[in-house]
């Protein structure tokens, strides 16, 4: 039984064989972040209104903001893994330009979020005068 479960699942597995690692990795990281995103927004729903929007603001910030990696195989990361290499390598340059990015994708949907809980209020008030 267990030959055969080995078996198929190395057949399983030279299915990816003919996709390239750049594409998975990808994938992965795209798929995991909306996974994660999905999982908080049924936490945040159940928070205090201003709380849950803005928790996941900074969780989409932390795991959706892209940077690029550095040595021979460079590809897309998550910008919060640069600035964790940053620190622990204490390299000053990396550390800022990650946090930067991180704090421009929060900051623009801190304001996003603004504009949208001021179109609802407005929505709201045209509703209730008509």
């Amino acid at each position: 039984m267990l030959d055969q479960l080995t078996l198929w699942w190395n057949s399983f597995l030279s299915l990816f064989d003919a996709i390239p690692e750049d594409s998975i990795a990808v994938t992965v990281y795209i798929g995991g972040t909306l996974i994660a995103l999905w999982a908080w927004y049924g936490i945040a729903r159940r928070l205090p209104s201003p709380l849950g929007g803005i928790t996941w603001i900074i969780l989409f910030a932390i795991l959706a903001t892209p940077t690029v990696s550095e040595g021979d195989n460079a590809g897309i990361a998550p910008a919060i893994i640069g600035l964790i290499f940053g620190v622990l390598t204490k390299e000053e340059p990396l550390i800022l330009s990650n946090l930067l990015y991180i704090l421009v994708v929060a900051g623009l949907g801190f304001f996003i979020g603004y504009c949208w809980s001021k179109y609802q209020a407005n929505k709201e008030d045209q509703t209730v005068s008509s």
